[in-house]
């Protein structure tokens, strides 16, 4: 499918107008635009439009704004990354030393110069007043947008942030600084694993174990790069929420499958590492410290933390340096998460060196003292808006192709684009300075799905070849493609399901024009050529409508009849998933399953989720989920049950068990009610309850 194509950005600052009430969106007009006079709401929304649109109009607004506000647009345009937690703008803000972190964020608001994410803010309810839109969040943590267009005049205009701390003149040896391949060569290995098979999604947003498993064991993914400089917890699970974020991977049906490679991979390198580093700061499952935890917290600093560190390099000349001991140091005195922690809290140096390095944003060195020394890469500063875009040695013959269908793959001469074009056609196997590749039939059946073709593929090893591709190679690619191109599409055809293999056999040999697909079923393209006289059909079916009901469920609730008249092809590859087959003879046109708790363990492990077994069942049976399943289904997954010795009282009348129940003397000896007379006691609580109600003079015959 298509990828979904989210709307522009003013499309969005539209929205979010429309969405304001009156007074508040003639507000926020009477300061962004300044209308001369009372204009209907609609041309307030064209005249705010127009006004973000001229920036001259920008221009004059920004000098208005108080330093606080500028720094907040200024740290939106270095960060690239239009969308961004009110929570993390007041964190940047106080450290940046501001009092009220929240007043900028309201103040820009007020504006117009930001505006709730729609998607964040509540949807389509109106706004009243967006105090209270940040007061009435709660823990959904409320985003605002700042239009690109303002974000690029508070760069040209200029902020007043503070210099970098621990600035120093040179280093002691040369600049070391990555190659930035790093993390699109991972992600395109994890592109492979996932087009082979999807990642189960849990409800909590985590993973089934077998896939967290085959995740955190996969060595190509958690190999260390070459001239990595510090380790980082499950680099695995962050490729993951990288590609999710850039597309590369999509999720559908709580399944994470292969999408496809993002457009910026074609543009180069820097607009590729531009994307990655725009979703790192998105991001909130992934710790320095931890590594992946899926599950919500209310704090999540990283992204502030990140950006204020770049931009603080950000302030140094090209050719100046400074300490990372000490831009921790700044860190835990200012931001306002850590502030009074020891320096390593804040884990600044794990960032610098094990994600801004392999990112290629800075570059390493040590002064005389063996102290790590930082500053932004050539690359970094243009992404921070602060250098020209540097231009990148190109090496187009990077490739050793060997007869042995093996590819060496120089990291010098890759990039992104051919990164994705390899990742189609072989399967990764080593990411290293050379890194390897297999061609392999599943590799290529993979690319010619992807659309590529023999002639395609054969292009891309020459023009990239250190030398000509070996003739084996040739031939092997073009046996494996011919191959697929045998394959034959139908679009339309009548499928029969044959009660034995041996009625198929039969039907086959008496000249039915099918292909046979198994044991029991076969094909037919055009079944206008068949002759339905010498068939006795027992049910037809077109697969267009809602599944038909053909479950019966008997009366243990576990026990499964399929009715073989009414069902279709689906049923039993659906029931097998959760049910085991029963041997029932003389069973009289049914098929009998039972659920049992190994079935639906299977089943869980496969992703079977409680909400799909339920409406499984209304759709094939008509009727709800029968309480013995769901119990074998959650049992496990709930709380020990209480197994208790009690006593029961039987009284005479239902007014005298309420107000036994009722009396605060005796309501506190009663541990439940199990009918209209009938009341549960503790055997601990028989001899109080006893002497109470003999006060009342009601006396209790002597439990049998």
């Amino acid at each position: 499918m298509p990828p979904h194509v989210p709307p522009s950005w003013t499309d969005r600052f539209r929205l979010a107008l429309e969405r304001y009430d009156e007074p508040l969106l003639r507000q926020v007009a009477n300061k962004l635009c300044k209308p001369r006079n009372q204009w209907p709401t609609e041309e307030l929304i064209e005249r705010c439009l127009a006004t973000v649109a001229n920036p001259a109009v920008i221009d004059r607004r920004l000098t208005d704004l108080d330093p606080g506000g500028l720094q907040l647009l200024a740290l939106f345009g270095h960060s690239r990354q239009p969308r961004w937690r009110v929570g993390h703008l007041v964190e940047m803000a106080v450290a940046l030393g501001q009092a009220d972190g929240l007043r900028p964020v309201l103040a820009l608001l007020e504006a117009g110069l930001l505006f709730p994410d729609a998607g964040a803010a509540g949807g389509k309810a109106r706004l009243r007043n967006l105090h209270t839109w940040l007061a009435q969040s709660g823990g959904a943590h409320p985003v605002v947008v700042a239009l690109p267009e303002i974000t690029a005049r508070a760069l040209e205009l200029g902020a007043p942030f503070p210099e970098c701390p621990g600035a120093t003149a040179a280093a002691k040896a040369g600049a070391q600084e990555a190659d930035g391949l790093d993390w699109p060569l991972r992600l395109s290995a994890l592109w492979q694993q996932v087009h082979a098979g999807p990642l189960r999604r849990t409800q909590s947003a985590g993973f089934f174990k077998r896939d967290l498993d085959r995740l955190r064991g996969d060595a190509v993914l958690n190999a260390a790069a070459p001239d990595h400089l510090t380790d980082i917890p499950d680099p695995a699970l962050l490729a993951v929420l990288l590609a999710t974020g850039e597309g590369l991977l999509h999720d559908s049906d709580g399944e994470l499958r292969a999408g496809i490679f993002p457009a910026s991979w074609e543009e180069g390198l820097p607009q590729a590492l531009a994307g990655l580093w725009a979703t790192l700061l998105q991001q909130d499952s992934w710790h320095l410290s931890d590594g992946w935890k899926p599950e919500t917290r209310s704090a999540y600093p990283y992204p502030s933390a990140w950006l204020l560190t770049l931009v603080l390099l950000s302030r140094l000349p090209p050719d100046g340096w400074a300490q990372v001991t000490r831009l921790e140091q700044w860190m835990v005195r200012h931001h306002p998460f850590w502030r009074g922690d020891e320096p390593a809290a804040c884990g600044l140096s794990a960032f610098l060196l094990g994600l801004a390095y392999p990112l290629r944003l800075i570059q390493v060195g040590r002064d005389a003292k063996h102290h790590s020394l930082v500053r932004l890469s050539p690359l970094g500063r243009w992404l921070l808006g602060v250098g020209p875009l540097p231009a990148l040695p190109a090496f187009p013959h990077t490739l050793l192709v060997q007869p042995n269908l093996e590819i060496l793959a120089y990291r010098q001469g890759l990039t992104p684009a051919l990164i994705a074009r390899l990742a189609k056609l072989a399967t990764w196997k080593t990411l290293g300075a050379a890194c390897t590749l297999q061609l392999e039939p599943a590799s290529v059946y993979r690319a010619l799905e992807a659309g590529e073709s023999f002639e395609t593929i054969q292009q891309t090893l020459t023009r990239h070849g250190m030398k000509p591709t070996p003739d084996p190679v040739v031939s092997a690619l073009r046996t494996w493609a011919n191959k697929r191109e045998r394959i034959r599409v139908y679009t339309a055809g009548a499928l029969f399901e044959f009660g034995s293999a041996d009625d198929l056999a039969d039907a086959l040999a008496r000249g039915l024009p099918a292909v046979k697909l198994s044991d029991r079923l076969a094909v037919v393209a055009n079944d206008q050529a068949i002759d339905y006289r010498h068939f006795r059909l027992t049910s037809t079916r077109d697969y267009a409508l809602p599944p038909e009901r053909c479950v019966e469920v008997e009366g243990d609730g576990v026990t499964l009849g399929i009715d073989l008249a009414k069902s279709d092809l689906l049923i039993e590859t659906e029931v097998r998933r959760f049910a085991e087959l029963l041997e029932r003879p003389g069973a009289n046109g049914r098929r009998y399953y039972r659920v049992t708790p190994a079935s639906l363990g299977q089943g869980r492990e496969g992703g079977l989720s409680l909400q799909t077994l339920e409406t499984w069942f209304q759709q094939r049976s008509g009727g709800p989920l029968p309480a013995a399943a769901k119990l074998l289904f959650t049992g496990s997954q709930l709380s020990p049950y209480e197994l208790k010795r009690l006593l029961v009282l039987h009284v005479p009348t239902v007014e005298m068990a309420d107000g036994i129940v009722q009396w605060p003397q005796t309501r506190s000896l009663i541990e439940s009610r199990l009918g209209p007379t009938a009341l549960a006691v503790a055997e601990e609580h028989v001899a109080v309850l006893r002497e109470r109600l003999a006060g009342l003079g009601v006396h209790l015959q002597p439990e049998n």
